[in-house]
């Protein structure tokens, strides 16, 4: 008897399949349900981005330890506070706009969750107040393009941060009041980036990254 199809053939599954593709993230046609499928089987992460599945690039030492900065300092920042919920990549938010489903390395929910089950068994937040995206040569361009539109199109976004993992610069976009959004680049270990009274150093967000004071 055939055994019923499944996504498997259509796409890498495995993280050594995954590795043979190269570095660079990689988008397959599929649909919002292949997504969900290729979620129960794959070992290396992925994002949905409309009608693409986005097959992630095998993230960096400096990456990972920027992520494990951001994570300790937003859990110093909300930790007692229950309005505000944390969350690493593991935990996908989600936009009908496209539809998309996105993984940053770190989200704050500010509220109660606003839980959507995109597919049986599977959900994802839609209601982020805070994003953030670690950025290597791999990501920059889908970063700013696609996923950078997104983001503003969520309504309950207000926090948007873009940080680049192989020298000293973060990019915080606020939305205002009035709806428009603005940016600030920050490219020195001593500046400090302030997110509605919560201030983050540079130096904190590097730590046992770099040890330049300036970007050149």
């Amino acid at each position: 008897m055939t055994p019923p199809a499944t996504v498997a053939p259509k796409y890498p599954v495995t993280l050594a399949e995954r590795l043979e593709l190269g570095p660079e993230p990689l988008r397959f046609p599929g649909t919002l349900a292949d997504f969900a499928e290729l979620l129960d089987t794959c070992d290396y992460p992925i994002e949905f981005d409309t009608d693409h599945i986005i097959a992630m690039s095998i993230a960096s030492d400096k990456h990972e330890q920027i992520v494990a900065n951001i994570l300790f300092l937003l859990g110093k920042f909300y930790f007692g506070h229950p309005n505000y919920k944390r969350y690493g990549s593991n935990r996908h938010v989600f936009s009908a706009s496209g539809p998309v489903a996105y993984a940053p390395d770190a989200s704050v929910v500010r509220g109660a969750p606003d839980v959507v089950e995109y597919s049986p068994g599977k959900t994802a937040n839609r209601n982020p107040w805070l994003i953030v995206e670690v950025q290597s040569e791999s990501t920059r361009d889908r970063d700013w393009g696609d996923k950078l539109r997104h983001y503003k199109d969520m309504p309950s976004v207000e926090h948007i941060l873009f940080i680049e993992q192989d020298r000293p610069i973060v990019n915080h976009f606020t939305r205002q009041a009035d709806g428009l959004w603005v940016s600030v680049e920050y490219n020195a270990l001593e500046h400090m980036v302030t997110i509605e009274g919560q201030d983050m150093g540079l130096n904190e967000v590097y730590e046992n990254v770099f040890k330049e004071k300036t970007v050149g």
